[in-house]
């Protein structure tokens, strides 16, 4: 106990003050030696080592082979900035960028911020509803999307003012006849010497990028992650003894499939940002199919793979994969949700006895990550300690009280990379992070004598379908906004390939006037698939609350 208070005190003095509170004797402080987080802007630090690796490939589309090096990819992020100013984008306009993963989306977010706009990702699968409630609310004045959902970014934009340019497609050729191409604002005729306007005040606490969570409850909200917690996020990922890559040389590279999506913080942050700080190699699949997926792995053969649990699960179970399918591969990370010890013993089972596996915890407001397990760990269950620079502790769910080793209760941190806050929601804000800079994440779990974190259950409501959020509340408003529906609530059931998926369940205005399909189909018209009702539709007679008028989820599970 006296390591843990020690360590506390080095945790809250480097925030410049030391604060002795009963909860400091309890305060897990990172067992890994602090990082220096340099003060730079987010395309400094990416490109910093770019004159080591410049003739090697940095991004290739798994479907075409349409490959970039990393000079091609640096030139092209130069004059994408350029092309942009030349559009009249001001430093700190928002670009939403509405792609899958293909190789043009790191050219996109590292011109966009080179130019000094914020980027909002927006998860290309959302209807067009979906994506013009993203707009409006990152106040977006351009976006960037393909040809496959051109027509769907069209009607989201076309009650927003605001978007003072055409949409912008990448990704292709042959683009629609009011779009403007891409390509044509990276091509050689835009001189990468032009100097850029910059604003006066520019600083690595700016806000960067604004992805979208749910946080612990409610709609999502724009998550305002500036330079400095991008940056503070990978350099606490390169500690020695939780650095999974290998230096890029002459004669290395590591390669890495990009299948999750870089609209998510994880895919963003870790995959695409972090592997081309380091020199990697990145296979781009815009889509999960299984053929592809396994092809990026032994054609390319992959060095390392960035998972979501259900893509374990996948590995773990498909009859083609085996040792001579993974020979290449040297580690595995899961993340995004928990997995438990034994579906990585079974995919332990089918893979070389060299490689090795992670686990790792963290949220979109955390830039992503939060712990990660040492490289070199056999606790499969633990999401490791606290990274770099950061500090933990777990709080009894009554009191309030920091607790010891086995104790469960909710998880909170505090560290470089949380967020500066939620976009124009200081309520929200204050409810995630208290006044003292700790973050409450919403979720269960404990930590044993050894500083290894588990996660045990959630306390926020969100559920998560193949690493994807969804908010409960979002699906709510919806049901209740059909004609026939009195009241709704929807919680997350297991699902064994998606980890949970949504269940409605239902007040009818009268009595036997809606069917479940009917249900069904009025939710799959309005939303993305993963957030569809695949776990059914149950009628009820009313749905439990709390005096305060709180939806009582835990009363609704196995019904």
């Amino acid at each position: 106990m006296y390591a843990l208070h020690r360590l506390a005190v080095r945790c809250l003095s480097t925030r410049g003050r030391v604060r002795r509170m009963y909860s400091d004797q309890n305060v897990v402080v990172s067992p890994f030696p602090d990082v220096d987080v340099p003060s730079t802007m987010l395309p400094e630090f990416v490109w910093r080592g770019l004159p080591a690796w410049q003739d090697k490939i940095c991004m290739e589309c798994s479907l075409t082979g349409r490959r970039y090096t990393f000079a091609q990819s640096r030139d092209a992020a130069r004059r994408f900035a350029v092309s942009l100013q030349r559009m009249r984008m001001e430093p700190g306009d928002v670009l939403a960028v509405v792609l899958p993963n293909i190789p043009e989306f790191g050219i996109v977010t590292l011109g966009a911020v080179e130019a000094g706009l914020t980027l909002t990702t927006v998860n290309p699968n959302y209807t067009p509803g979906e994506i013009n409630k993203q707009l409006v609310s990152s106040g977006a004045r351009c976006v960037i999307t393909d040809v496959e959902r051109y027509r769907t970014v069209q009607q989201a934009v076309a009650q927003i003012e605001k978007l003072h340019v055409p949409i912008i497609v990448a990704g292709s050729s042959t683009i629609p006849d009011k779009a403007v191409n891409f390509h044509r604002l990276v091509d050689g005729s835009v001189d990468i010497s032009t100097p850029l306007k910059a604003s006066p005040s520019s600083s690595p606490d700016d806000v960067v990028i604004i992805p979208y969570s749910s946080g612990t409850t409610g709609l999502p909200k724009g998550v305002m992650l500036t330079h400095r917690n991008l940056v503070a996020n990978m350099m606490q990922l390169h500690a020695s003894d939780i650095d999974l890559s290998v230096p890029t040389s002459d004669s290395y590279q590591d390669v890495v499939p990009g299948l999750l999506p870089f609209y998510h913080i994880y895919g963003l942050t870790v995959i695409l940002l972090d592997k081309i700080a380091l020199g990697s190699k990145l296979v781009t699949l815009p889509k999960f199919e299984p053929a592809t997926f396994l092809n990026s792995i032994s054609k390319h053969k992959a060095s390392l793979l960035f998972l979501a649990p259900p893509l374990v699960l996948f590995l773990a179970g498909h009859p083609e994969v085996g040792p001579q399918l993974l020979e290449s591969v040297r580690h595995i990370m899961s993340g995004a949700a928990p997995l438990g010890a034994s579906d990585l013993d079974r995919l332990l089972a089918k893979s070389p006895p060299r490689m090795g596996v992670s686990q790792g915890y963290g949220m979109t407001e955390t830039s992503p990550v939060i712990m990660h397990s040492r490289k070199a760990s056999t606790n499969k269950a633990a999401v490791g300690p606290p990274i770099p620079n950061t500090c933990g502790k777990v709080l009894d769910l009554e009191t309030g009280a920091a607790l010891g080793p086995g104790q469960v209760g909710e998880v909170c941190c505090r560290g470089p990379q949380v967020m500066k806050g939620y976009l124009n929601n200081p309520e929200a804000t204050s409810a995630m992070i208290d006044e003292d800079g700790w973050l409450h994440t919403g979720d269960i779990g404990y930590y044993d004598e050894k500083l290894d974190f588990y996660i045990t259950d959630r306390l926020k409501e969100l559920i998560k379908v193949k690493g994807l959020q969804v908010a409960p509340a979002e699906l709510e408003e919806l049901l209740r906004s059909h004609p026939q529906v009195t009241d709704a609530a929807v919680i997350g059931v297991p699902d064994e390939r998606a980890g949970q998926v949504p269940r409605a369940v239902i007040v009818p205005k009268k009595p036997g006037s809606l069917t479940e399909q009917e249900v069904k189909q009025f939710v799959a018209e309005r939303v993305s698939d993963h957030k569809h009702l695949a776990g059914g539709v149950v009628f009820v007679e009313s749905i439990p609350k709390s005096a305060a008028g709180k939806i009582l989820r835990r009363q609704l599970v196995g019904i």
